[in-house]
């Protein structure tokens, strides 16, 4: 996840790794207040700032390799460790991208979204995509709308080595990872991100009990 961070008495909050745990998921603490922060809903829990929420930005969680072969000319901050372009970075089954609008809570498992990668539903009255990359265990969602009108997403497949979908309406081709569309009469459109979470299923269901997940059709 990736957060704006808050101003707080005229300069940005800073946060760092409490080692404690909450409801299954870590706990950040901002060195200003000493306030605990939900790492995945954004919201301090405890401290002065109880009841403040981070702004969530789209964020892609991935390889490297699916990164790299879609932003080719990315640099990467080298820690003296060590990477593998093609290594999972995760079991695929044990999580589940979250999202939350208006108040609405869905949670996708992974392990729904391998048997129908395109998944298409409505959130207080937006329609979403959410896109699951299989072999890299990535999920993104986009709102599926582009001037004015609702695409329906089909032949998800790789290309190279990246991944491509088309829209129904216009056969146009997008880029799966970033949304973009690389030809048809919707080239150069791009699909708008929505921030959403990554994290374990079963933190997912703690945090948002009320939410729902989404089952693939059978």
């Amino acid at each position: 996840m990736v957060y704006a961070r808050p101003i707080y008495q005229g300069r940005p909050l800073t946060f760092g790794v409490s080692g404690m745990l909450w409801r299954a998921s870590l706990i950040m603490f901002d060195r200003e207040t000493g306030s605990l922060w939900s790492h995945i809903t954004g919201k301090a829990v405890a401290g002065p700032l109880q009841g403040m929420e981070l702004q969530m930005l789209p964020a892609i969680h991935t390889t490297w390799g699916l990164w790299h072969a879609t932003r080719p000319d990315t640099l990467v901050l080298d820690k003296r460790g060590r990477y593998a372009a093609t290594e999972r970075h995760r079991r695929g089954d044990a999580y589940a991208l979250g999202l939350v609008v208006e108040g609405e809570a869905v949670g996708f498992p992974f392990s729904e979204l391998g048997r129908q990668p395109l998944a298409h539903l409505t959130m207080a009255g937006r329609p979403l995509l959410v896109v699951y990359i299989r072999p890299a265990a990535t999920a993104v969602a986009f709102r599926r709308e582009v001037d004015g009108r609702t695409l329906t997403f089909r032949r998800l497949a790789r290309e190279g080595s990246g991944w491509r979908m088309e829209d129904r309406e216009t056969g146009s081709r997008w880029n799966a990872l970033t949304g973009e569309a690389l030809s048809g009469p919707l080239d150069g459109k791009q699909l708008r991100s929505m921030p959403a979470t990554q994290a374990y299923r079963s933190s997912w269901r703690e945090l948002y009990p009320r939410g729902r997940m989404w089952s693939a059709p059978r």
